[in-house]
């Protein structure tokens, strides 16, 4: 296995996620983590995102192989095998179970209940419409709570509510995206519980998730919350919501979206 493998393996590009253990310390410094162990968390976070990964693309591997995107996986083309997957996984699982004991019983308790979560979702849950895309939210949730020490006040809540919100969003985009870019029928071979995102239901629970961002954006406004960030982080949302609508391999691969706003790459 050459290093290139292991990075796709990995999804070394898809770690920018857990950037997300630092909204607590920009945000709550007096209940957050300092920046060193933060920083353990975020490559802590990025091993365990990676062990499920590996884990969720052995079990789609066979799907996987007929999405033009997904089929260049190294376990959807056979590039690795099974074994040599689990090893990896393994060896980075066991370092994610080292951290958590150094950084505490909040990181560890919140680790494994991704882990949970995210293999729950693996093996049935991804079939179910609408839970599917509540889970991935709420892991994009645990991933933001994995930068607290302390168990989080009122405010840090609406924070959580933000982050929930702004990802069903971009989920409703990507689920669009996957039926655009296959065609109904091969989406719903790949994915079968496709068939139920419908436009309409996409545009309501974007609706409903842009309600529950704008409460959380007001509530954090009226304590004294960083208005002008989060005011840009709600414009470049919507700037978001436009591209992905026009440019759905954007969507399924949303890291490309700063390569094509410098143009970098084709879009």
């Amino acid at each position: 296995m050459n290093l290139r493998t292991l990075r796709r393996l990995l999804r070394v590009e898809q770690w920018y996620k857990n950037l997300l253990i630092f909204l607590p310390y920009l945000f709550l410094r007096d209940s957050s983590m300092s920046f060193w162990p933060l920083l353990l968390a975020f490559f802590s976070f990025s091993a365990i995102s990676s062990s499920t990964y590996i884990l969720n693309d052995w079990i789609d591997r066979k799907e996987d192989a007929l999405h033009p995107l997904k089929k260049t996986r190294p376990l959807a083309s056979g590039e690795i095998s099974g074994f040599s997957a689990v090893v990896v996984a393994g060896l980075l699982i066991c370092f994610v179970l080292l951290s958590g004991f150094y950084l505490g019983e909040i990181f560890l308790g919140t680790v494994c209940l991704y882990f949970a979560l995210t293999n729950l979702y693996s093996f049935g849950f991804k079939k179910i419409p609408l839970l599917d895309s509540v889970m991935i939210a709420s892991n994009f949730v645990l991933r933001t709570a994995a930068g607290f020490v302390l168990w989080p006040g009122e405010e840090a809540l609406y924070y959580l509510s933000f982050v929930f919100g702004l990802t069903l969003i971009l989920l409703s985009h990507k689920r669009r995206s996957d039926i655009k870019l296959l065609g109904e029928q091969k989406a719903i071979k790949h994915k079968a519980v496709l068939k139920y995102y419908t436009p309409r239901v996409c545009y309501l629970l974007r609706l409903l998730a842009y309600i529950l961002v704008g409460y959380s954006f007001c509530q954090l406004a009226s304590n004294g919350g960083s208005v002008a960030l989060l005011a840009r982080a709600y414009i470049f949302l919507l700037f978001l919501s436009i591209v992905f609508s026009r440019h759905p391999d954007l969507a399924i691969k949303p890291h490309r979206i700063f390569s094509w706003i410098f143009g970098l790459q084709k879009s």
